[in-house]
């Protein structure tokens, strides 16, 4: 099926082995899975033939199960970790619930419908109760999502909402951290920025090797290694993004940071499967893990009837 919209057209695709929807206009094309928790799969702009997106490297897609393991599959694309990124037990009401691994919404089969010309993806929990919607559109060279989640329960909700991801890695790259971001908080022991808990100055320190370590590089995929760290602290700006000077294009994103006033960076340089990827990953906890972020007294807690509201944009500008 197709919808023409003013701005865009919709349709109605298979991608691989799976249902998808399209949106497309003069300048970039997405597609977006429903099944797949609303996963953007793919994030190409036409007139630099340039995909953003780290593609699913597997000839299908396997339809994981609630609570199994985010690295049990693709690790590719764009997907919403909620209400933890790290699975973890919490105490909801009288009851204890576990988190699935990278939250619940990645394995969630999303009802859709295209009003106007927007896509309107919802899904409600079947673990919690709260309701879960986003609006996806595109402007020009922009991707926009509005999100609103609701907590439809009588017990606080705490939560962790955080946008994962992940983008194709170049060695040139160059990744931009909001304003303001003069040191970062390591949460990946590594050979290189050391264990958990180290604070390195931004945007060069000093590796547990000796030399001076570009935390706004990448290295070559040959080093088989990953690392993970967060901004020290709030954000200043919500703004960030990476350059591609090769193909001369910035990739931005932007964010409220009233909602989502800290961010994580995460790459893998060959070290997790062979994958050569990287995400710059908005979010509402610091970090990872609800308890972690309770005892750093960063943590959202959803209470009984309110509405989480915040968007997310994304540019692929020609430089």
């Amino acid at each position: 099926m197709k919808y023409n919209c003013d701005k865009f057209i919709i349709k109605e695709i298979k991608h691989k082995n799976i249902e998808a929807l399209q949106l497309e206009n003069h300048i970039i094309k997405i597609i977006v899975i429903p099944s797949l928790g609303g996963k953007i799969a793919s994030f190409y702009r036409k007139d630099k033939d340039f995909e953003l997106l780290y593609e699913n490297k597997y000839e299908k897609y396997i339809k994981p199960n609630l609570y199994d393991f985010f690295e049990k599959y693709d690790a590719s694309g764009f997907d919403d970790a909620f209400p933890t990124i790290d699975t973890c037990k919490v105490k909801y009401g009288e009851e204890e619930i576990i988190y699935p691994d990278h939250g619940e919404i990645w394995t969630g089969n999303f009802n859709y419908q295209i009003v106007e010309d927007k896509i309107i993806l919802t899904y409600t929990s079947k673990i919690l109760d709260y309701s879960y919607e986003k609006k996806i559109y595109i402007e020009d060279d922009k991707l926009i999502i509005n999100y609103k989640i609701i907590n439809k329960g009588k017990y606080n909700l705490p939560c962790i909402w955080a946008m994962h991801c992940l983008v194709k890695c170049e060695e040139d790259m160059e990744i931009i951290f909001p304003k303001g971001c003069s040191k970062i908080l390591n949460v990946h022991d590594s050979e290189y920025l050391g264990t958990i808990g180290k604070v390195h100055s931004y945007p060069k320190t000093i590796s547990c090797k000796g030399d001076i370590y570009y935390l706004n590089r990448v290295f070559p995929k040959s080093y088989n290694k990953t690392e993970k760290y967060y901004v020290k602290g709030e954000l200043q700006e919500g703004k960030c993004g990476i350059y591609y000077p090769s193909k001369k294009i910035l990739y931005s994103i932007d964010f409220p940071k009233e909602k989502l006033p800290y961010l994580g960076f995460w790459v893998t340089e060959g070290g997790f499967r062979g994958d050569y990827n990287c995400a710059l990953e908005p979010t509402n906890g610091y970090y990872d893990d609800i308890d972690i972020a309770k005892n750093n007294n960063k943590l959202k807690i959803l209470e009984p009837k309110e509405e989480l509201n915040f968007y997310i944009r994304l540019q692929l500008k020609s430089i």
